[in-house]
């Protein structure tokens, strides 16, 4: 016998076990504690009462956390144990969550899967369809010329990161939002290149590591004029962005100096159809 009932139903520490549990030998290494998930939590957005957790004979043995903004969601989360795989799982999961979802009144939700997972398949059998691919670039610069670069507040950044929006989409652990908390609850820093008066191009550098929550550039010479950027205030670092759309102008500068595509992701959506006169849930 099989229920999904809502993770809100769970602890905190009883989800990060359940989370590493669904990860174990994932592709990436991906394991949790306690103040890591609340973070991916937080940064997600995750609703743990719209998510959904699977159990087997009372056994609790997969997840799948739901993150909302508005009428868009987010699959910020999804996996089945080790000790429950291929017993048809995942599949009573993600219906149970699309469910949840088009109860709640969301009208589409996002993803992203890495290329070669075979979730990519159960994805498209419950309706996501893919969008575009995303790849984990991993590169270190030599400045190649002086740029002209500062310190953003919230106010520059914003509209740095509206204007590179509108040239490439950015993912949603890419967002506004999420790239604001990084800088409020994490003290990253935002570097932005300008060009005259405009800032062209932005990065937002975390106190420590390599990994950049965000960066964009408004076309492939801001683009470049970043990764000077990034060279000349951390040299020698090995920077690592992840789900940078392939194509764009980042993608392009990076890219052409020696930077690689180390995992390659697709991004899919599901547009949820509901009856004429329902009303979602409060």
């Amino acid at each position: 016998m099989t229920t999904t009932p809502s993770a809100s139903d769970f602890a905190h520490g009883e989800l990060t076990a359940l989370w590493n549990q669904a990860y174990e030998g994932y592709f990436v290494p991906v394991h949790f504690d306690e103040p890591l998930f609340a973070r991916h939590l937080r940064r997600a957005v995750v609703d743990l009462t719209l998510s959904r957790v699977i159990a087997a004979d009372g056994t609790a043995c997969g997840i799948s956390l739901a993150g909302r903004r508005g009428l868009r969601g987010y699959l910020a989360g999804f996996g089945i144990a080790d000790t429950h795989r291929r017993r048809g799982l995942a599949r009573q999961l993600i219906g149970a969550q699309v469910e949840a979802w088009s109860k709640a009144g969301l009208q589409r939700v996002f993803l992203e899967v890495i290329a070669q997972n075979p979730a990519r398949t159960l994805y498209g059998q419950a309706g996501f369809d893919e969008l575009r691919t995303l790849d984990v670039l991993e590169g270190s610069f030599e400045a190649q010329s002086t740029v002209t670069a500062k310190t953003l507040d919230h106010a520059d950044l914003a509209a740095v990161h509206t204007a590179c929006a509108a040239v490439s989409r950015p993912t949603w652990r890419r967002e506004l939002p999420t790239v604001l908390d990084a800088i409020d609850n994490e003290t990253a820093i935002a570097l932005g290149v300008t060009r005259g008066a405009a800032v062209v191009a932005y990065a937002v550098m975390p106190p420590t590591g390599n990994t950049l929550p965000d960066a964009a550039a408004i076309d492939e010479a801001a683009a470049h004029g970043l990764l000077d950027a990034l060279a000349t205030a951390r040299p020698g670092t090995r920077w690592r962005l992840v789900d940078e759309p392939t194509g764009s102008p980042l993608f392009h500068a990076a890219t052409a100096r020696g930077a690689t595509a180390v995992i390659r992701q697709i991004e899919m959506a599901l547009t949820i159809h509901r009856p004429v006169n329902a009303r979602p849930s409060p």
